[in-house]
């Protein structure tokens, strides 16, 4: 006998026993007799049971092929098949997480097609979902996520305080296209949910150590104990350290090293059936020399309009440096300045659930406090140019939501719910020049020109503070309800309103040890005045805008037989204002116009060869009108980077995915999309390099940045019982098309595409009480880049490199 494959059960309000469940299941007020499940109707990924979950309930007999297991999900906050849920929706189970050694979020993006994460440290990350999201590359705290980050339920606009280490994950869902009858926060491009495990009535310890290359070592515990009959508790810790991937020539130490530390504890109080309040509080902190770029190439002196420009290596004679390498796949960087970064994170939430008969009731209290404490070289190489660039962020939040939601089988299904939030982000925004500042900054961007006459001193010590607060308080209610009208039948529809309040704060002045006014000659006093004034500008204001906006999703769903399911959908998505806190002497609009979404959807969903195959096909449409951006602004001197409407953006493409179990023990899956995503109207873009002499470009008409047009995965495990063992072996790959990481197509931001393969095996106990297994992630050791960015005040390409080939053991234990 072998474990039966399975993907995800996961909790659900209200939970309800299998044979309760089966019962309702069946029941002849229920809209059809489903025997078979699916993925979701456009899941991009097929690995849902490619893998045998920890949770498996049933043994099947290996003598021939089983059917693929049922996956449910909890997407309507009650227990269902993806295949009843009309809206395209992934879900990645913890036993997928471990099997590939994947530790966190950005670990998954290769098992998901349409998913993609831009980014080089813990706060100027940015997500992506089938194109649309928030672009590129990078962070403003005044612009809201595209893409909605929750766990247990509990929104994070902050991509830092979940793309860290996870830890007692469950299951991670995600949702393509606009949320907002359902969630918490509005979203425009989709939502990623991550579920934790609830506390058990059962004392269970459970221990797990890797150790791989570059000496990368996770030991994670946790111990879940019971108090009486209506109490339970689970109390977690997880340690990862790794050696640095990349080598510093100049302080000659190995840095992107990890320190990382994770702690939960999660107390379960369940004194009925029909009640339960689950309590939870965590603390994470990320440290180590992370979050920089390294030179990934050296840009042309010659514009397109032969016009030439003083150059990188130009540059750095003339301040006596001498590069190093301009290869980022050598590994190497000479940064001269610190780079010790650390970002801790906490919080405390309450979720009480209470069944009352027809309807579960829930509410989630919680509040949360990120930080961002960095040290970031402001050039990234090792000149002295800006010695210090950062934004350093204290983030909190609160938030509270009150849910209504029917246990679905009815006539008329439904959820409803009252949603507030509150967030404000105080941010200190610091550049410290350096000594080569003023020779590197005031030359004239010619090839002849000469050393800046000016002394070091005009910047050297400079030090340009902006302290940034923007804040949000956002109101909404919001519902969704279903109409079984006959058992092949369904049409849904929802709508949310949201009220909104956003406030600013802008305070900026010169500080610093630096030379005064008074010591440079009379003759060049203005001069130097002027020069400071630019990039180290004093200004001070506030600003506050209140906001109101309606949306909501139609959907209609129809089974064409037990085994073929359609639907058809339009959903109406809104990201609110964002706010620029820059000096307004550039004429900056504060605020920038709320990001809409028509979001057009069909999709069909089969189960084939009498239940042993299943095959998903859905057809998407995005119509993205006031498309949010950061953007730099070449035209002012120094640069400055701000939110803008850029124009209009279309998402258009095709998701499929199929998954069999053709003999036993053996599941294999692939999955791929093709999305073209375009700007359809981009008039006053940025100028690329190449066109830096414009002061625009008209891009409309050109692919979207931040998309690639062809992404695919497969993956495949083969399972055989060896006598009181179950040996396991597996393997996954996963493609990616190139795309352009700058939001002005720029190309030298242009990201190669790249394949990667990866493989795991191991053995088990039967019943899970303890696994070894060996594991590889980019098996090939293939050299690709996360994302790339233009620095045309350095002439160079910076760029983030994905990681080197990684492997190693891991060993779990369960008592």
């Amino acid at each position: 006998m072998s474990r039966q494959y399975s993907a995800l059960v996961s909790p659900t309000i209200g939970s309800i026993d299998k044979g309760v469940f089966l019962k309702r299941f069946h029941s002849p007020t229920f809209p059809a007799q489903r025997r078979g499940s699916f993925i979701g109707p456009a899941m991009t990924i097929a690995l849902v049971a490619a893998y045998p979950a920890h949770a498996a309930e049933a043994e099947a007999d290996t003598s021939e092929a089983a059917d693929i297991t049922e996956i449910t999900v909890t997407a309507r906050y009650r227990t269902e098949t993806a295949q009843e849920v009309p809206i395209a929706i992934s879900s990645i189970s913890s036993r997928q997480l471990e099997a590939q050694g994947a530790t966190s979020l950005k670990q998954i993006v290769q098992q998901l097609p349409s998913l993609n994460i831009q980014g080089f440290s813990g706060r100027n990350q940015t997500i992506t979902i089938r194109g649309i999201g928030t672009n590129a590359g990078g962070t403003n705290d005044g612009l809201e996520q595209g893409v909605g980050l929750y766990v247990d339920g509990v929104y994070r606009p902050r991509t830092g305080s979940v793309i860290t280490d996870l830890i007692d994950i469950e299951s991670i869902q995600v949702l393509r296209g606009p949320q907002g009858t359902l969630f918490g926060k509005n979203t425009v491009a989709g939502a990623i949910d991550i579920k934790t495990r609830e506390p058990e009535f059962d004392t269970l310890a459970r221990a797990e150590l890797s150790y791989g290359n570059y000496n990368q070592l996770r030991g994670y515990f946790s111990y879940n104990g019971v108090v009486g009959d209506d109490i339970a508790f689970r109390l977690s810790y997880l340690r990862t350290q790794r050696d640095g991937l990349i080598y510093n020539t100049t302080q000659h130490k190995d840095w992107d090293n990890l320190d990382n530390h994770a702690a939960r504890f999660d107390l379960l109080y369940k004194p009925t059936d029909a009640f339960k309040v689950r309590l939870i509080a965590d603390y994470s902190i990320q440290k180590g020399d992370v979050g920089f770029t390294s030179v990934a190439g050296v840009l042309p002196t010659v514009r397109a309009n032969g016009s030439e420009v003083r150059g990188f290596y130009r540059r750095a004679a003339d301040v006596g440096y001498v590069p190093g390498t301009v290869n980022a796949f050598d590994r190497k960087t000479d940064i001269d300045s610190s780079q010790y970064d650390e970002m801790p994170s906490w919080g405390l939430q309450a979720r009480a659930d209470w069944d009352v008969g027809p309807v579960n009731l829930t509410s989630i209290t919680a509040y949360r406090n990120w930080k961002w404490v960095p040290n970031y070289d402001g050039d990234q190489f090792g000149a002295n140019i800006i010695t210090n660039s950062v934004v350093a962020t204290k983030q909190q939040q609160f938030s509270q939501e009150l849910r209504a939601a029917s246990k679905g089988g009815q006539t008329i299904d439904y959820t409803a719910g009252l949603y507030f939030f509150w967030q404000e982000a105080d941010d200190d925004t610091i550049n410290l020049y350096g000594r080569d500042a003023t020779a590197w900054l005031t030359t004239a961007n010619t090839p002849t020109a000469a050393v800046s006459t000016l002394p070091a001193s005009v910047f050297n010590g400079l030090v340009s503070y902006a302290r940034v607060v923007p804040a949000t308080y956002s109101y909404a209610a919001y519902g969704q309800a279903t109409w079984n009208i006959s058992p092949s039948l369904r049409v849904t529809g929802g709508l949310r309103y949201t009220y909104e309040h956003k406030t600013g704060i802008y305070d900026a002045y010169a500080t610093g040890d630096y030379a005064p006014l008074s010591s440079f000659a009379p003759a060049i006093q203005a001069q130097v005045a002027a020069l400071r004034a630019a990039y180290a500008p004093a200004g001070s204001y506030t600003a506050s805008k209140n906001t109101n906006n309606l949306s909501g999703t139609a959907i209609a769903a129809y089974d064409l037989s037990d085994d073929v399911h359609t639907y058809a959908s339009y959903s109406r998505g809104y990201k609110s204002p964002g706010i620029n806190l820059v000096r307004q002497s550039l004429g900056v609009d504060i605020f920038v116009k709320p990001e809409k979404v028509d979001n057009y959807e069909i999709g069909i969903k089969t189960r084939l060869l009498g239940g042993k195959a299943e095959f998903n096909l859905a057809l998407f449409w995005a119509d993205v009108s006031n498309y949010q951006a950061n953007f730099v602004n070449y035209a002012v001197t120094p640069a400055v980077g701000y939110i803008s409407n850029v124009g209009k953006v279309r998402s258009r493409g095709v998701e499929v995915d199929a998954r069999a179990q053709p003999l036993a023990g053996l599941t294999l899956g692939v999955a791929g999309t093709y999305n073209d995503a375009e700007y359809v109207s981009y008039k006053n873009a940025p100028s690329q390099y190449l066109y830096s002499y414009l002061p625009s470009q008209d891009l409309s008409g050109q692919r979207a940045s931040g998309a690639s047009k062809y992404a695919a995965t497969g993956n495949f495990e083969y399972t055989l019982g060896l006598g009181t063992v179950d040996a396991y072996v597996g393997g996954d790959l996963s493609y990616r098309s190139g795309f352009y990481a700058a939001v002005n197509l720029d190309p030298f931001s242009y990201v190669r595409g790249y394949t990667l393969v990866g493989l795991h095996g191991g053995v088990r106990a039967p019943d899970d009480r303890w696994e070894a297994s060996l594991w590889v992630r980019n098996l090939f050791n293939k050299d690709y880049f996360n994302t790339l960015s233009v620095s045309a005040a350095n002439g160079i390409v910076q760029g983030a490199v994905g990681e080197p080939r990684m492997y190693g053991l891991t060993l779990k234990g369960r008592l």
